[in-house]
C-alpha cells in the first residue's frame, strides 16, 4: 500500500477513534440518542478506512455500507456480524437523529458503543495483517 493511501486510511481510523471517545462521553452524560449517532459515525469511518485501503471511495452512507459488505464481509475478511451491525446501527442512528420521539435507552446506546469498538478493532487487525502501519 502506498504512503498516500496509508495516510488516508490512518486518517479515517483516527477519526473513528475520536468518535468512539466522543460517544463514550455522550453515553456517560446520559445523552443516549447522541451516543448512538456518534457510535454509528465511528463505524462508518472505520468502514470508510477499510475501503480506502483497497482504493474504494463512496460518497453516500448506503454506498459505504454496501461496499464494506461486499469487499470485506462477504469476502470473509471481516466477521459477517459486522455487516448486520453496521446496517442496524445506521437504522438506529436515523431513528435517534430524526424521529420526533426516538425510542432509545442506555442498553441500546451501550450496545452500539461496544459494537463500534469491536468493529474498529476488527478493521485494525485486518489492516495490520495486510501490512498497514497504523502508527
Amino acid at each position: 500500500m502506498d504512503e498516500p493511501t496509508q495516510t488516508r486510511v490512518r486518517h479515517w481510523l483516527q477519526r473513528a477513534e475520536e468518535y468512539i471517545r466522543t460517544a463514550e462521553l455522550e453515553f456517560n452524560g446520559e445523552s443516549y440518542a447522541r451516543s448512538i449517532s456518534t457510535a454509528y459515525y465511528a463505524m462508518f469511518y472505520a468502514a470508510t478506512g477499510a475501503l480506502a485501503s483497497i482504493g474504494i471511495e463512496r460518497s453516500k452512507h448506503s454506498g459505504v455500507i454496501s461496499a464494506f459488505g461486499e469487499y470485506f464481509v462477504k469476502a470473509g475478511k471481516i466477521s459477517g456480524e459486522f455487516g448486520r451491525i453496521l446496517n442496524q446501527t445506521m437504522e438506529d442512528r436515523e431513528e435517534s437523529d430524526y424521529a420526533e420521539l426516538p425510542v432509545v435507552d442506555s442498553d441500546l446506546a451501550k450496545q452500539h458503543l461496544e459494537e463500534s469498538k469491536r468493529l474498529l478493532e476488527s478493521v485494525r487487525q485486518y489492516l495490520t495483517k495486510q501490512g498497514l502501519s497504523l502508527e
